[in-house]
């Protein structure tokens, strides 16, 4: 073949920037017209293929080199182009960048019938009118089947499948076209159909003509989808010396790779921000990828912004998941006031809810966004309300009235999240778990008839045992107040009843934590981030030891889906006493030669109050001795305190405070004394004054023998003898000093 042949034998068609080598067409409408004009010329042997094989090669490149491509667009000639690809291109990976698609349409005849001049895309002489009008028909087929793919696609959203298909179902080019095969590429990017058709006979330019449109392109990481190519079967080689058996097309696309963004809030308490879902900046969060709880890390830690949002980059197809991890403002420990709570649902095990998939289809990248909300945290309060003094002094078998405050958590009926790549605006499951627990010392009693129990809202609302809550008592003085009461399974119902018809404190504690069905009660849950109000009696024993700290610990409880967790709060009293000596007063008042008297007896009055020690008595309700008080001490009966041959006599078990001291009946031979004694009862006094007593004496002094006592005689007989003796002693050494001076 000369060269004058081969550039009449080869044709060009362009389309999208891509520039395709075709067969003879030139030969074709020679042959064609001469057959014509000679009719009994024999017909001529078939040189070009029947058939041959079509492979796509699906290349991709970074958006941010798109100027590149526009100025450096890739020449299809049919050829293997692999070696001659510029560095800023590679084989698109379905694995990463999800699944695509090419479907061959035969528009043969759709061609045919749509430019009826018998010409179609080939019956042109190489003149540059003839190629410019080809150039021309090319573009427009594949203008109308890009504009199928505009109208299904937005920068935004990517392709819309549903809308692609319909679109293509429409096309004036492809709705009536054979569909050869619809075929993924592989992991390298390509994709052959067999055995196409190619030179035909039967057709009027003996040529057949195709689309090869990418019908499947994943949403998000394509941005578009590439330009169809419209080419005619079979090619020519470059050389124009023999026909290709193999056409290679290489469509490309403007790809990226996904971004998500994850917005964190925080629900504080009532008491903080006035209770309202804030965007919490600080949080940190960790990406996987893989299963919840067995996935690996994707990139570094991720820290919330002012706006509380992170945005994890350059995602590829997988399943993904993220972690919240504890930070300044967000923590797991159980009694951490200062920082939120981490949610149930974004931790890094099977719990976990902050999931979402990129698969081969790809994804709306609008849908890559999500939130999650942290909340307060919960807390308990309580407080010794009617003890004395600093140290919340009692005397024994007072009630130790507490006060205990459990906050409610704002996510008592389930955390929120929100993910919109799986179309999950939701809430977890509520709390089955939620109780307090109240367990006093030794010394300090439960008598439930005695408790007095009242729980109520902060607007005043008081919560009904048995709708509201349960009371389980235990023994050793332990109770519960178990809060889910509402919608429990048959077995959950069961579990806590006889767990407190056990009074057994494992069982119950086993059956409160135990629950896996259940919620609070409506006015509860209407208290979320709210304090409910405890108030409640226990009793100091009247055997309380002295100076003893006396603890009332409360616990609170709860299983917010990722565990169990509690926290503790107590407060505790203390009882006090003194002692007491009986002396006489002395030789004159002195305090010589005192005694200690026996059967002197005392009253005692609190000075706070006015009201007069009556003693212990025994309480039939309480099963313990509370204290007596009386107005008038000539009232008191049990009340009295007696001196003993030693002189002694103490108070036990009373609170912190001022009391009185008067002598109702003085020993026998003594004068009552002239006044009362004020006396202080407080930290340690007890031990002090027990080997230092206080002494209750008579101030006033007395001549001898003023009482006609045997022992004051015996006393005055003592100091005369110390008169004298003192006073001969000093003549002694007087005499003798003035002989010495001699």
């Amino acid at each position: 073949m000369n060269n004058s042949m081969k550039k009449g034998f080869r044709k060009s068609l362009a389309t999208g920037g891509v520039v395709l080598s075709l067969c003879g067409t030139a030969l074709v409408g020679v042959q064609a017209a001469v057959m014509i004009q000679h009719p009994s010329i024999v017909k001529a042997d078939q040189v070009a293929p029947s058939t041959t094989n079509i492979t796509v090669h699906k290349m991709m490149y970074d958006t941010k080199d798109a100027k590149f491509f526009e100025q450096n667009k890739i020449k299809n000639d049919g050829t293997d182009k692999s070696k001659e690809l510029p560095d800023q291109i590679t084989h698109y990976n379905p694995n990463t960048m999800g699944k695509v698609e090419f479907t061959l349409y035969d528009i043969t005849d759709v061609v045919n019938e749509k430019f009826n001049d018998g010409k179609g895309l080939t019956g042109w002489t190489n003149s540059a009118a003839d190629q410019q009008a080809m150039n021309g028909r090319v573009k427009y087929i594949s203008e109308s089947i890009q504009k199928s793919f505009n109208n299904a696609f937005d920068a935004t959203h990517g392709v819309d499948p549903a809308k692609l298909t319909q679109e293509m179902s429409k096309n004036e080019y492809l709705a009536k076209a054979q569909k050869v095969a619809t075929k993924a590429i592989d992991s390298n990017g390509d994709v052959t159909f067999e055995n196409v058709k190619a030179y035909d006979a039967s057709k009027p330019q003996k040529y057949h003509y195709y689309a090869a449109v990418e019908t499947k392109t994943p949403r998000g990481f394509v941005t578009p989808p590439s330009e169809p190519i419209i080419f005619v079967n079979p090619y020519t080689n470059p050389d124009g010396t023999g026909f290709l058996s193999t056409t290679h097309l290489y469509p490309k696309n403007k790809t990226q790779k996904l971004n998500f963004d994850l917005t964190k809030y925080v629900l504080w308490n009532a008491d903080k921000d006035g209770g309202k879902k804030v965007p919490l900046a600080g949080a940190k969060f960790q990406l996987y990828r893989g299963e919840p709880g067995k996935g690996e890390k994707v990139g570094g830690v991720l820290t919330t912004d002012s706006k509380g949002k992170v945005t994890a980059n350059n995602l590829i197809m997988g399943k993904y998941y993220f972690v919240e991890e504890p930070s300044e403002v967000a923590g797991d420990e159980a009694d951490d006031q200062a920082r939120a709570a981490i949610s149930p649902i974004a931790k890094n095990d099977v719990r976990n809810k902050l999931t979402f998939e990129i698969g081969e289809d790809g994804i709306d990248p609008t849908k890559l966004q999500g939130s999650l909300v942290n909340y307060g945290p919960t807390n308990e309060e309580k407080k010794l309300t009617n003890g004395i003094g600093p140290n919340q002094s009692l005397h024994r078998g007072d009630f130790a009235h507490f006060n205990s405050k459990t906050v409610i958590p704002q996510n008592i009926m389930g955390s929120a999240w929100q993910i919109d790549a799986t179309g999950t605006n939701a809430m977890t499951e509520p709390y089955h778990t939620f109780f307090t627990r109240d367990e006093p010392e030794k010394n300090l009693k439960d008598v439930p008839a005695e408790r007095h129990l009242v729980i109520t809202t902060p607007d005043g609302k008081k919560l009904e045992e048995g709708k509201d809550y349960q009371i389980l008592n235990g023994s050793d003085s332990k109770w519960w107040v178990n809060y889910v009461v509402k919608g429990l399974s048959e077995a959950d119902a069961k579990k806590l009843q006889d767990a407190a018809n056990s009074h057994d404190n494992k069982k119950i504690e086993d059956a409160v934590k135990g629950l896996t069905t259940g919620s609070v009660s409506d006015l509860v849950a209407a208290q979320a981030g709210k304090k409910l109000n405890y108030e409640y009696d226990e009793i100091l024993t009247d055997d309380t030891p002295l100076d003893k700290r006396i603890v009332n610990t409360i616990t609170l409880g709860w299983n917010d889906g990722s565990g169990y967790k509690e926290i503790h709060r107590h407060d505790d009293t203390v009882t006090y006493g003194v002692n007491f000596v009986k002396e006489s007063s002395g030789f004159m008042g002195w305090g010589i030669a005192k005694q200690k008297l026996e059967d002197a007896q005392f009253a005692v009055q609190d000075l706070k109050t006015g009201k007069w020690f009556n003693g212990f008595k025994e309480n039939g309700k309480k099963g313990e001795k509370d204290i007596d008080w009386v107005d008038n001490y000539s009232d008191v009966k049990a009340g009295i305190l007696t001196s003993d041959k030693e002189g002694k006599f103490a108070l036990q078990g009373f609170s912190e405070g001022d009391y009185k001291l008067r002598e109702v009946k003085a020993p026998k031979g003594y004068q009552l004394m002239n006044e009362t004694v004020n006396f202080k009862i407080g930290p340690h006094t007890n031990d002090q004054t027990l080997s230092n007593p206080i002494e209750i004496k008579n101030d006033e002094k007395t001549s001898m023998p003023f009482t006609g006592s045997q022992g004051l005689l015996q006393l005055g007989g003592i100091l005369v003898a110390v008169v004298v003796v003192g006073g001969g002693t000093y003549i002694y050494v007087s005499q003798k000093k003035k002989k010495a001076d001699k």
